[in-house]
């Protein structure tokens, strides 16, 4: 039997990895293993590419894992292949299935349905197929969930092979023991099942091996129990301090010695906060106290974590004052991101349970958003949807932590002001279309640089301080700068036999990949030694002499140097056409000359053109 585990992702990222599908793969003996093909699925190919990639592999039995942001989709390419090919066997498991199992049989499409961890269930099922069985359908396949230490692993196994510079999940436990009323997480089955620190410290040796460049976390709370979490931190600490790592932590398990392990690791931890309320928190079962978290987040910061928050708007009892007045606390905490999502009542979930009795009103297919509640309406909903694509297009993808203080401190405003006004501004004045300004992953970086551009020139004009302008106008393309080379290829050094037999005077020499070359209107040097540039000081104290800035990554660290006149002319007339001889023109004195270029050979700045 030739079994086929599709996964249709969110989209393409280096976290689009067939983690439950190659998990239920691991979970069949060798044989059946040796018969089972994983297949990625991206939602940019039409349903004719999934079918025909399907179909080519011809297949006995099909498994799908449902999602959210799948299910639709799924379920319409599962009765394309049931008309394609009668025959198939179709299964589907997951969330969805668990949730919500009686919809989606309601589907009338799959054989057979696979509630909770589908391990050992997808496993026997196969088994009995494979002996011409014909299991009962009527209700969702399962079993008790196994212990830990019995579950296969799908990167041991060979079920998954990390790839060099890849992303990997990581799964290190399952369940979770909280109970927070909008969540899935801890339904079915309660409390926390770490998997053994054996088979994690093995499955880490083998994604050294792989040189993969991330890893992503699974765990709701890796810090829960704390003691586990410092383990799990001290481990990566002794094999993989340069691998990236994403984690979620929960503020009330952060200690200074969870911090100092975090400090001492390349990671990012995300904080679910959802709200700044306590009333609104409690409703959902969740503490919080607002000096303690900020203690708590004061220790990320103190040892130089990255961190972000996730929020969430529409939650039961809060509305459009109370989502700003959370946002403006986050703000006020300078995460490094915020994730901003409207309430989705999942199905399964104890809001799902209880949404007549509390007013809410959600979608009755994926993704389940609430529509309106008592508390805050249809409309509070679409305004709290443009403060959240402000976030995300100014702040996050603008990169403007380091940074946004001090634009705040110019009007006074708070967070939320500024972002309401930058949304407004982009509707009315740079006449964005609204659906265009709410569609965040159609913007690219460089594009929102310039929408920044434009409205800081706007508010600095409304305000009647365009002096302050050039200094803010700095800051935001200097921070630009930094993270998209940060993101961009490394500038290595040249080796020495590549440049042995070559007339670097007369050679025509380009610029490498990596380098940018930056325009400031200060000495930009002079604004990076200010701890927390203030921009009524920055005009205070110097003057807009104007420099140009070269960037390059060398590892992990960016490089931002000022240019002297000569580099400068060098390196900005390095077009790939002309040699140093020709942009140099007799301006300078021919070794002055050569012992700047084969500087900037040595170190990589420039390379022969093809």
């Amino acid at each position: 039997m030739h079994i086929l585990l599709p996964t249709l992702h969110v989209r393409p990222s280096p976290q689009a990895v067939p983690l439950a599908a190659a998990c239920l793969k691991a979970a069949l003996p060798e044989e059946s293993r040796r018969h089972a093909t994983l297949l990625d699925l991206q939602p940019r190919q039409s349903d004719a590419e999934m079918l025909a990639a399907m179909l080519a592999t011809a297949p006995d039995l099909v498994a799908f894992p449902l999602y959210v942001w799948n299910r639709r989709r799924i379920c319409a390419l599962a009765k394309q292949l049931r008309q394609a090919r009668p025959d198939l066997i179709l299964v589907a498991g997951g969330p969805e299935v668990m949730a919500d199992s009686a919809r989606v049989r309601a589907e009338e499409v799959f054989d057979y349905l696979i509630g909770g961890e589908g391990e050992e269930s997808f496993a026997a099922l196969v088994a009995r197929l494979s002996r011409g069985e014909a299991p009962d359908a009527t209700a969702p396949l399962t079993t008790s969930p196994p212990p830990p230490e019995a579950l296969p692993s799908p990167w041991l196994s060979g079920a998954l092979t990390p790839t060099e510079g890849g992303g990997v999940l990581w799964e290190t436990s399952r369940g979770c023991p909280f109970a927070c009323a909008f969540c899935f997480d801890s339904r079915g089955t309660r409390g926390l099942r770490p998997l053994p620190m054996a088979r994690l410290e093995a499955e880490l040796d083998l994604f050294l091996r792989c040189r993969v460049g991330q890893i992503w976390i699974l765990d709701s709370t890796f810090n829960h129990p704390p003691e586990r979490g410092k383990e799990l931190l001290r481990l990566l600490g002794r094999k993989a301090p340069h691998i990236h790592v994403h984690l979620e932590a929960k503020a009330d398990f952060l200690d200074r010695e969870t911090a100092r392990l975090l400090g001492r690791l390349s990671c990012s931890v995300q904080v679910g906060l959802q709200s700044a309320r306590p009333e609104v928190l409690r409703r959902i079962h969740r503490t919080f106290e607002p000096r303690e978290f900020a203690r708590k987040i004061q220790l990320l910061n103190q040892s130089g974590v990255t961190f972000g928050f996730d929020l969430i708007y529409g939650l039961p009892g809060d509305d459009y004052a109370g989502f700003r007045r959370s946002l403006d606390f986050a703000l006020g905490l300078t995460p490094n991101h915020l994730d901003i999502f409207p309430l989705a009542v999942l199905p399964g979930t104890e809001l799902h349970r209880d949404a007549a009795e509390l007013g809410l009103r959600a979608q009755t297919e994926p993704p389940y958003e609430i529509l309106d509640s008592p508390s805050c309406t249809a409309a509070d909903l679409d305004a709290c949807r443009l403060l959240a694509a402000a976030v995300d297009l100014f702040y996050n993808t603008g990169r403007a932590v380091a940074f946004f203080s001090a634009l705040l401190r110019v009007p006074g405003w708070s967070g939320s002001d500024f972002l309401l006004d930058f949304a407004d501004w982009a509707l009315t004045v740079a006449a964005i279309p609204r659906a265009v300004f709410l569609d965040g992953e159609a913007w690219q970086a460089a594009d929102i640089l310039g929408l920044q551009e434009g409205y800081l020139s706007h508010l600095f004009k409304k305000l009647e301080r365009p002096d302050l302008l050039p200094a803010a106008l700095d800051l935001l393309r200097y921070h630009f700068h930094y993270a998209e080379t940060l993101l961009g290829p490394e500038t290595l050094p040249s080796p020495p036999e590549e440049l042995r037999n070559l007339d670097p005077w007369r050679t025509p020499l380009r610029l490498a990949g990596g380098v940018r070359l930056v325009h400031f209107s200060y000495e930009i040097l002079d604004l990076l030694e200010m701890e927390d540039p203030d921009l009524e000081e920055v005009a205070l104290l110097f003057r807009p002499v104007g420099s140009v800035a070269v960037f390059l990554r060398r590892g992990e660290q960016v490089l931002c140097e000022s240019l002297e006149e000569d580099f400068l002319k060098l390196l900005s007339g390095c077009d790939g056409h002309r040699s140093p001889e020709e942009i140099f023109a007799g301006t300078v004195i021919r070794a002055e000359g050569e012992e700047i270029v084969r500087f900037a050979l040595a170190e990589g700045f420039l390379l022969a053109a093809p």
